[in-house]
């Protein structure tokens, strides 16, 4: 601004303009041909003519700046409203722009809640489920070892109870500890049928003389005790099968609400991260605004505060006009009037008088010559209308040249100054549009860098998200194909197994004829101790069932689809004779190797089944470290995509500040050309002309002075005076 200011106060100096040489003669004539009619005419026309040519030149300025004022007023009025609207329309922005930013604000901390609501939820119900499952496992234990006792005293007691009706001697010599624990644990039995009970078990064995049959009383109270412990049993059944049928539920509605959690928990993160996104935009959009308004209602207030004072200042001008045309007319007025032109002709000096003053006046003429040749300045004008005046004065007008050889001097030195700070500034200048030009060119690189980093970074993160979803479907799929590939090993084993097991029992059954040797018996019925005790009282254990699965074999295979073929004719009887055996050691090699075979291809099974489940288990491990790197490079992108929008924020910023700086360095340009072009273009001329006039004055200085008195006397005697 200083700067400014500096190349406004040099523009406002007079400057004065020389004339060319055609030009000086063309005045010279001009001032002789002026000089000798105005000698000839009345002096108070001169002045009243000098009077309204000042009249019309005021007038004339006054139209032009009035002109100029009323679009200077527009200007004011135009602009003004501008600002206003722009003010107005600004702070309504901001406060919209604050509203959503507060909005956005208040919905990212509610989002930060619900997520924060989400984990604990989800962290709540992990450990209500690991909760259930510990009680659920105390429960169940109880269970079973209430169970497992229950039904150990209910399977004496269904031993016991027959025995004692039917055969009471043999019952008195078999062991009673199960049936004295099942008496002991018996619940809902007084203490005297319990005594009871017990007496008579532990008098079992002694000496029966003098028995007295208790059986009938003792059946009784077995049996009640029998029927406590069958409901004692049921009871506890059905509880755990309710607190089961409970925990499943328990865990199914936990699972949903975990998985319910998990989703809320990904969409709270990512609106989270948007949220976070828009605020920024938003309080980056509000300061671009805030700094409008400021710099608006800064220009709108300087605009109020310069127009008020252009308005003023210019009525000033308009009355001093007024004033000054007022005063004018007034004197024209007065000088115009017959009685005063009547006392200017009685007071005109006589022609003696003029006689004595004839060789002043001749010197007067041609130093008067030689000023206006000089050309065209005020200070010539004061030298020019001292040397026509009637009590002229040459030391005066020699005071007032020598003055004004030092502002010519002074003027050239200004000159002189003045061009170099121009040379200067054109420089500086040219090299700051340069630098603007550079940071411009760097500024954009950056912006399309930016543009092009946001929206590689947004398809990335769309490709991340996009790979997640897809590894996430992939490996449903994985796992889905597995369980298939396992259901098929389980079942293909199973049914390789009951195979072999089947050929191993037929090959027994032929070795049983062709080679007793090998033949293996079967195993014996191994019988539980509740089934010795029970036989041991004569209870009737049945004996060994026959083998039931494939043809009798006692081999089954779960899952496996056995055709039932339908029961052909008998065949033809064979006819009576002596039987020759066959060789049956072709055949059992035959299932020898058959067997061989499907134990071969079991093994190649479980080797097929136990790379497939490895290399299931290392894609679900490879996944799980893929989706944990791609979740966290979905973060990391995020985090850049903010930090590359909030770069293109502040070079947006930049590239404002460096238009404005662009366009203040082209009005501070114009504004130094305005300045100094004319001066930079007639810098010889003005030089070369003011020369001239300094070497006019010295010339006029000489003549005024005395220094060329024979032309005066040349005049005098060839020239005649008009009175």
């Amino acid at each position: 601004h200083s700067l400014h200011r500096s190349v406004r106060r040099s523009s406002d100096c007079p400057i004065p303009r020389s004339a060319m040489k055609l030009a000086a003669v063309c005045c010279f004539a001009a001032s002789v041909q002026a000089s000798t009619e105005m000698e000839s005419a009345n002096p108070i026309r001169r002045v009243v003519s000098l009077l309204q040519s000042m009249q019309a030149k005021i007038e004339e300025e006054g139209e032009k700046q009035d002109k100029l004022f009323a679009k200077f007023q527009c200007y004011c009025e135009s602009n003004t409203a501008k600002l206003a609207d722009s003010i107005t329309d600004a702070k309504a922005k901001i406060d919209s722009l604050a509203t959503d930013i507060e909005s956005s604000t208040q919905d990212r901390t509610q989002t930060v809640a619900d997520l924060a609501d989400a984990k604990e939820s989800r962290e709540s119900a992990n450990k209500a489920i690991e909760d259930a499952t510990r009680q659920r496992n105390k429960e169940n234990a109880a269970f079973e070892s209430t169970s497992s006792d229950l039904k150990t005293n209910i399977a004496a007691l269904d031993k016991a109870i027959p025995a004692i009706e039917n055969n009471m001697e043999a019952f008195m010599q078999t062991g009673t500890s199960a049936l004295l624990q099942a008496v002991k644990s018996a619940r809902d039995v007084s203490e005297y049928d319990r005594t009871t009970v017990q007496s008579f078990l532990q008098a079992k064995g002694q000496s029966t003389e003098g028995y007295t049959p208790q059986s009938g009383e003792i059946v009784g109270i077995l049996k009640q005790m029998q029927d406590t412990m069958k409901a004692d049993l049921k009871e506890a059944t059905t509880k755990e099968a309710e607190a089961l049928s409970d925990f499943n539920e328990l865990v199914a509605s936990q699972n949903k609400a975990i998985q319910a959690a998990t989703d809320s928990i990904e969409e709270k993160t990512e609106q989270s991260g948007q949220l976070a996104v828009q605020i920024v935009q938003l309080k980056n959009e509000k300061s671009d605004v805030e700094e409008q308004l400021e710099a608006d209602t800064g220009y709108s207030e300087q605009l109020g505060k310069d127009c008020q004072q252009q308005t003023k200042d210019y009525a000033e001008v308009k009355q001093t006009r007024a004033d000054e045309l007022l005063a004018i007319a007034d004197t024209i007025k007065i000088l115009n009037d017959d009685d005063v032109l009547d006392l200017f002709k009685k007071a005109l000096p006589s022609p003696s008088l003029l006689q004595m003053q004839t060789s002043q006046r001749l010197l007067a003429r041609e130093a008067l010559k030689i000023v206006r040749a000089a050309g065209k300045h005020p200070s010539l004008d004061l030298i020019a209308l001292a040397l026509q005046g009637k009590k002229m004065n040459f030391d005066k007008v020699i005071k007032m040249i020598d003055a004004m050889e030092d502002t010519l001097k002074k003027e050239q030195v200004d000159d002189d100054s003045k061009k170099a700070y121009c040379a200067k500034e054109f420089d500086e200048t040219e090299d700051r549009f340069k630098e603007l030009a550079h940071e411009k060119e760097r500024l954009d690189q950056a912006h399309g860098n930016l543009d092009a980093t946001i929206k590689d970074t947004k398809e990335k993160i769309a490709a991340l998200e996009q790979g997640i979803k897809d590894l996430d479907k992939a490996v449903a799929e994985a796992t889905e194909n597995r369980k298939e590939e396992h259901d098929d090993y389980v079942s293909s084993t199973a049914q390789d197994q009951a195979a072999v097991q089947i050929l191993e029992f037929a090959k027994n059954r032929l070795a049983k004829f062709y080679q007793p040797k090998q033949y293996n018996e079967a195993p014996k019925r191994v019988l539980s101790d509740e089934e010795k005790m029970y036989s041991a009282y004569g209870g009737d254990i049945g004996t060994t069932p026959a083998p039931g699965g494939l043809a009798g074999t006692g081999v089954s295979v779960g899952f496996v689809q056995i055709k039932q073929h339908t029961v052909d004719a008998p065949p033809e009887a064979p006819k009576v004779g002596g039987y020759e055996t066959q060789k049956g050691g072709g055949v059992m090699g035959m299932i020898d190797r058959m067997v061989n075979d499907l134990k071969t291809e079991m093994n190649q099974h479980k080797l097929e089944e136990e790379d497939a489940q490895e290399d299931y288990e290392k894609m679900m491990k490879d996944s799980a470290e893929k989706r944990a790197a791609d979740s966290k490079a979905v973060s990391e992108n995020e985090s850049a995509l903010a930090e590359a929008q909030s770069d293109l924020s502040t070079n947006h910023d930049n590239r404002k500040a460096n238009a404005k700086n662009n366009a203040e360095t082209h009005s501070y340009n114009q504004d130094l050309h305005q300045a100094c072009d004319f001066l930079m273009d007639n810098y010889d001329t003005r030089k070369s002309a003011r020369t001239e006039e300094l070497e006019a004055l010295d010339k006029a200085k000489s003549v005024l002075s005395g220094a060329d008195v024979a032309f005066v006397q040349t005049q005098r005697k060839g020239g005649k005076f008009m009175a």
